[in-house]
């Protein structure tokens, strides 16, 4: 009885405090200009965190379907990239050759971030918190 009072309790917290901040992160990897590897991150942040919201961008971007905020942006995850490119980026580059053949290996990380999303009109925009 205890355990169900306390996970009652630490779900309502989550859902007052901790609903509209998510976690963002990033990675690709291409070789020879093809994509290899891809893995796309958003998800809900289970810990309130108190920080500077820092403005990425606004672009234009609307729910007029009220779905939840983190299907929403599962969704159109490809739009909102490139408001992240300026965050801690990682580029990593190899290049071997061998004779005649030669294998080109690129990898970009986007570390993971903090950010909330605010909906207005047709716009949205997105905040790191750090």
């Amino acid at each position: 009885m205890a355990r169900t009072f306390c996970l009652l309790i630490l779900g309502v917290t989550q859902a007052l405090f901790c609903s509209d901040i998510f976690w963002f992160s990033y990675k690709i990897v291409t070789v020879n200009s093809l994509v290899i590897y891809e893995q796309k991150n958003i998800a809900s942040a289970m810990i309130p965190y108190e920080g500077k919201a820092q403005t990425l961008c606004t672009i234009e971007l609307s729910n007029p379907k009220n779905l939840p905020k983190e299907q929403f942006l599962q969704k159109h995850f490809d739009t909102i990239l490139p408001c992240f490119y300026q965050l801690s980026a990682h580029l990593l580059s190899w290049d071997d050759q061998y004779l005649k053949h030669g294998k080109d290996q690129v990898e970009i990380v986007i570390e993971p971030v903090r950010f909330t999303v605010d909906f207005k009109d047709e716009f949205a925009t997105i905040n790191a918190i750090r």
